[in-house]
């Protein structure tokens, strides 16, 4: 009987060990290697900006659009006046941009003096920048008449505003 049950632990061992090698010359591993990068730029930028439409407005010094700023300043001379300036926005990273939003124009709007308003056209939020495209934004700065209609054309008791209009983009996702 101890020869039988040693006949039969032999037989299992040897049956394990032949399944054993067996699975291993039946069994491959697969390997994956891989490698990436990121080969992509992000840079939107303020390329060029010029006067258009003048009336009753003089540029006062130089106007300057390098990087991601564009500067003006501008003498409005009577009430009405108005000042429009070509602001270029270029694309020229390698990810396409959506315009997120414009901000500032409502507090420089709500400041004083509040005869002084700022408007920015040309763009809109959600409008797309492709990846090497520029697109023109118009910035206008007037000076809006006093709605006191005994006294239209009453000059402000301040007379001097600064407007920071941030344009903000984001990775294009459509």
């Amino acid at each position: 009987m101890i020869n039988k049950r040693n006949i039969v632990i032999v037989a299992l061992i040897v049956a394990i060990v032949g399944m054993s090698v067996g699975y291993a010359a039946l069994a491959q591993q697969l390997v994956i290697n891989g490698k990436s990068n990121i080969n992509a730029s992000w840079n939107i930028e303020f390329t060029d900006i010029a006067e258009k439409t003048m009336t009753g407005a003089t540029t006062v010094g130089e106007i300057t659009a390098t990087g991601t700023s564009a500067s003006f300043e501008v003498d409005l001379q009577y009430p009405g006046a108005t000042a429009t300036y070509e602001i270029t926005v270029e694309n020229k990273g390698s990810i396409d941009a959506t315009l997120e939003s414009i901000t500032g124009v409502d507090t420089a709007n709500t400041t004083a003096p509040v005869e002084i308003q700022y408007a920015v056209t040309g763009m809109a939020a959600n409008d797309s920048l492709d990846s090497q495209v520029s697109k023109k934004v118009l910035v206008t700065v007037t000076w809006v008449a006093s709605t006191d209609p005994e006294h239209p054309d009453t000059i402000p008791t301040t007379t001097t505003k600064t407007a920071t209009i941030n344009l903000n983009f984001v990775q294009k996702t459509a």
